[in-house]
């Protein structure tokens, strides 16, 4: 062959796991093909191999491709050459023939036989051979061999290893293959198979191959390089199976595997009969269909014609690609920021305008959509002071963006978290395309783990609430939150009802809030995926003393309602002093997120509905003095109040109502352990 006026270019290998140099080269033959040479770099040696450009082959452009589990399986026999020292080898489905052109330049392997059933790729085969002449270390040959022809098959009990990469996905030929290695293996060889899942065919390989062989092993973690390199979560990650043939087989065992070997070979072929049967049946029925509709084709020609009105064509309209209104008009997929959308084949770019603020994302077409409750929370991070200076951790963070605005908002440090170990790696980007001013870190975390970290100010979250882990998050969020930390839960539908009435246990302290965000009220008013917004805070074992207060409260007085009963209420609590009980004071948020209402722990775990309306005690206390004056009235009889001023008003004692109040009231205990003092007006 002779080259083409090219440069050669140096390059990492498809798969990472081989630096090679390629440059192209045009054949000297009438047909003139034109091949691309790959000179691959194995320790110390060099691999030379061409790769078909043009033509037609068996399997298609499959052929013409070094698979990723041909790479790792050059790689495990550069790691291990004493296993192939002075065995007789003998490579299955070589392709381009990487894997048996290292296996034969280096290891000392007695002989090496590559083979393939194209006769295409056998001819490039020898091409790459003649180039490695000089480096080979053991005999080469390479020869067509077909599984489902017995005489192409070698001789019995002839090689100790046969080798494959990515030659079963056929699942016809899966028992000519097992049955050909069973031939030729000697007793104690091995069949070393890589292959990547195909739709349940490795599988289907590994059932057949313990039915025909004894020992099988799959192995996930055969080298760190291969995982670090490929990833165990791609589709494509090569698996290793491991098939060994007994060192002394009994005459039994051997027979008992032909028969088994024969029955399985029976029921295939039944199932290719019943297959090729309903073949036929369709092939007929369409017939059958196809000769009707052409019977009612020639009786309609044949009808007589009537005289039908000319009907004018109407244009066909252009169609439109489908795209969101919201990316149309610029907007995210809730209307809550400002958004730009790129796409990039199946990847958007999208840029998000949070504020002063540009949160850059990827999506993918398997990544999650962000959810209602994420952009919530995120209109409600952008608006939070008390979370600046601050260690935040985001549970099931999705596409992180609450997460990436709390960074650039002002946090000290912010933890991305997830189950899903493609979504960990779709973070991972999204913080790479970000910059912020705080430090960031995206962990693989499931709910109800505990690592061993520092524990953090705050914790949130958007739509998490499942139905049955809600003892888990709660598990995670009482393990990792400070002292004094607070829980962000934003979810919609009765699931928060449920999760906060579990939670009352372990956060004392529980706001709901509906109306939070002015904008979002307005934006999602009347939707049923409106979020509501839950704060859970602790409260610290270490409680300081807090300074004692001198505090008034109105009595139990009796009013009358409606219908003429006397009914009892008692004047609302004074709600000034609110700390946390290690003395520190909770940040406070902007005045536009304001409780709408606030339940205690109490409250929840006794089944109260969680109320949603807002308490006025300086209301109560002023309407408490009205009813006490009528009750009053009512009691003495008209001109009361004239003869109560200027009987006891006037001598200081208080009148007949008021003496036995004070008695009442002084025995009232308060919240915490403490008791009322009254005023010296009283």
């Amino acid at each position: 062959m002779s080259e083409i006026s090219c440069a050669a270019s140096c390059e990492r290998s498809h798969w990472g796991l081989f630096d090679r140099v390629v440059k192209t080269v045009r054949a000297n033959d009438d047909q003139h093909q034109a091949y691309r040479s790959l000179l691959y770099h194995c320790g110390t040696k060099r691999v030379e191999l061409y790769q078909p450009l043009q033509g037609r082959l068996m399997h298609g452009d499959f052929a013409r491709k070094i698979s990723p589990s041909e790479e790792a399986l050059a790689t495990y026999i550069l790691k291990r050459p004493k296993m192939f020292q002075g065995r007789k080898v003998l490579v299955v489905g070589a392709g381009l023939g990487l894997a048996g052109l290292v296996c034969a330049s280096c290891t000392k392997a007695q002989e090496v036989m590559l083979t393939d059933g194209d006769p295409e790729v056998v001819k490039v085969l020898q091409s790459s051979l003649q180039l490695n002449n000089a480096s080979m270390e053991s005999n080469v040959a390479v020869q067509q061999l077909l599984w489902d022809r017995t005489e192409h098959w070698p001789e019995r009990a002839s090689y100790d290893l046969v080798l494959g990469a990515d030659v079963v996905y056929l699942e016809d030929l899966h028992l000519p293959l097992l049955d050909m290695m069973a031939r030729v293996l000697r007793p104690g060889g091995h069949g070393l198979i890589f292959a990547s899942k195909r739709h349940g065919s490795l599988e289907n390989f590994v059932a057949s191959s313990k039915c025909v062989f004894g020992n099988v092993e799959v192995s996930l973690d055969y080298d760190a390089e291969v995982e670090r390199a490929i990833g165990r979560a791609s589709k494509c990650f090569p698996i290793f199976v491991k098939i060994s043939r007994p060192s002394q087989a009994a005459d039994s065992d051997v027979q008992r595997i032909c028969e088994r070997f024969a029955q399985l070979r029976e029921q295939q072929q039944q199932e290719v009969r019943k297959a090729k049967q309903r073949q036929q049946q369709q092939l007929l029925r369409r017939r059958a269909r196809s000769e009707s509709l052409l019977l009612r084709r020639e009786q309609r020609l044949n009808a007589p014609v009537e005289e039908v009105e000319e009907v004018v064509p109407v244009p066909p309209v252009a169609r439109v690609p489908l795209v969101p209104r919201a990316e149309l008009e610029g907007r995210s997929d809730w209307g809550l920021f400002s958004r730009s959308v790129q796409v990039k084949g199946d990847v958007k770019e999208m840029t998000y305008q949070c504020g002063k603020y540009q949160v850059q994302l990827r999506r993918h077409v398997d990544s999650p959509k962000i959810t209602c409750g994420e952009e919530a929370l995120a209109a409600w991070v952008l608006k939070a002071r008390g979370l600046r200076q601050r260690r935040v951790l985001e549970l099931g963070a999705g596409a992180g963006l609450a997460g990436l605005v709390a960074a650039f908002h002002g946090c000290k440090h912010v933890e991305l978290t997830d189950g899903d170990p493609i979504v960990v790696e779709a973070l991972d980007e999204a913080v790479a395309k970000n910059h912020t001013n705080a430090s960031m870190r995206v962990r693989q975390l499931k709910f109800g783990e505990v690592p061993a970290l520092k524990k953090f100010d705050w914790i949130i979250a958007s739509e998490i609430l499942e139905k049955d882990s809600h003892a888990a998050i709660l598990r995670t969020a009482r393990k990792l939150l400070k002292s004094s930390g607070s829980l962000v839960i934003m979810a919609c539908g009765s699931s928060m009802d449920m999760f906060l009435r579990e939670a009352a246990g372990t956060f004392p302290k529980i706001q709901l809030k509906r109306d939070y965000d002015e904008e979002v009220c307005k934006l999602l008013h009347g939707m049923p995926c409106r979020p509501k917004l839950a704060i859970l805070r602790r409260i610290p074992a270490k409680q300081k003393k807090l300074p004692k207060v001198k505090e008034t409260a109105v009595p139990e007085v009796e009013e009358l309602d409606c219908e003429g009963s006397v009914t009892h209420s008692q004047a609302s609590e004074p709600q000034d002093a609110e700390k946390e009980a290690d003395g520190t004071e909770l940040p406070v948020e902007n005045p536009s997120f304001q409780d709408d209402s606030t339940s205690t722990s109490a409250d929840v775990l006794r089944g109260h509905p969680l109320k949603h309306s807002r308490s006025d005690s300086s209301l109560t206390r002023q309407r408490t003095g009205e009813v006490s004056q009528r009750l009053e009235r009512l009691r003495k009889g008209p001109r009361s109040d004239e003869r109560w001023m200027d009987k006891d008003t006037a001598s200081g004692k208080g009148g007949p109502l008021v003496r036995p109040l004070i008695q009442r009231v002084k025995s009232l205990p308060l919240k915490e352990g403490k008791f009322l003092t009254l005023s010296s007006e009283l």
